[in-house]
């Protein structure tokens, strides 16, 4: 008898312990589904939202980059017409004086050299002990002194003149140089600003292979968070777009300034 009422105990209480467990199943079941349901239709309606900012700041983006790439055409043209124009400043008046000291130059060459050569001679016969020629080589050179200190003030005054006129050149072109030192420094600006964009755009191809494979994959939540993975990126390269535009607006005003410091 004792056998038989623990036994009817045991079964008993396995009996309360599966219909326990049935009823947490019951309850517990519905709720998974309608968490899993939520889950989803959160999903959808991100990747509804974020498709939609995802095509605005995708064209928004290719429409500032055709912007910056066309400003920033201009830019570099006008800054290789101003080193031109640099260049350029004073070379008609430089070529001339440069021209006019080096005929004079040829012009007296040959008279200062004959001055210079009979002073050697004259040195050497003393050193022979030669008097008659050393007298002979001063006559010679001291009658066409006059001469040669006037061909030797003539081609320092050529040279003075040209010297003073470059002085006057680098002086100008100083000022535009001058004006020129921040586009340069804003040029570095803008290649660190475009190496962070390259590295935002590996970024955001990374996330878009991983988007494309969870729709294949029907996996909405996935797919969701890696399409806010790629409107982030662009949010980024969006700033840093702007932030390049406004270089490049700062550089064009720059060189207007530049410019209009060139000599006439």
């Amino acid at each position: 008898m004792l056998n038989q009422h623990r036994g009817k105990l045991c079964a008993l209480r396995v009996f309360i312990f599966m219909f326990i467990l049935s009823f947490v199943f019951w309850i517990s079941g519905p709720t998974l589904v309608q968490a899993s349901d939520i889950g989803w239709t959160t999903a959808l309606d991100d990747i509804d939202r974020l498709y939609d900012k995802f095509s605005t700041l995708k064209a928004a983006n290719a429409l500032e980059k055709q912007q910056i790439q066309s400003l920033n055409k201009e830019n570099n043209d006008k800054l290789k017409e101003i080193n031109k124009n640099v260049r350029l400043i004073d070379k008609a008046k430089l070529d001339q004086l440069k021209s006019t000291s080096d005929q004079a130059q040829q012009k007296y060459g040959p008279l200062l050299k004959e001055y210079t050569e009979l002073g050697k001679k004259a040195a050497e016969a003393r050193k022979r002990k030669d008097q008659k020629s050393a007298l002979l080589y001063d006559l010679k050179r001291n009658a066409i002194k006059t001469s040669v200190n006037h061909a030797r003030q003539e081609i320092a005054a050529k040279k003075k003149t040209l010297t003073a006129a470059r002085k006057q050149t680098t002086a100008k072109a100083k000022v535009v140089k001058d004006t020129l030192l921040g586009v340069q420094s804003l040029k570095k600006q803008v290649t660190a600003e475009n190496h962070s964009i390259a590295e935002l755009n590996k970024t955001r191809t990374a996330a878009d292979k991983r988007y494309k494979i969870a729709v294949k994959q029907g996996n909405a939540v996935a797919a969701a968070a890696e399409l806010g993975l790629m409107v982030d990126a662009l949010t980024q390269i969006q700033a840093s777009q702007q932030k390049i535009y406004a270089w490049q607006q700062t550089i064009a005003n720059t060189l207007k300034l530049a410019e209009s410091r060139l000599p006439d």
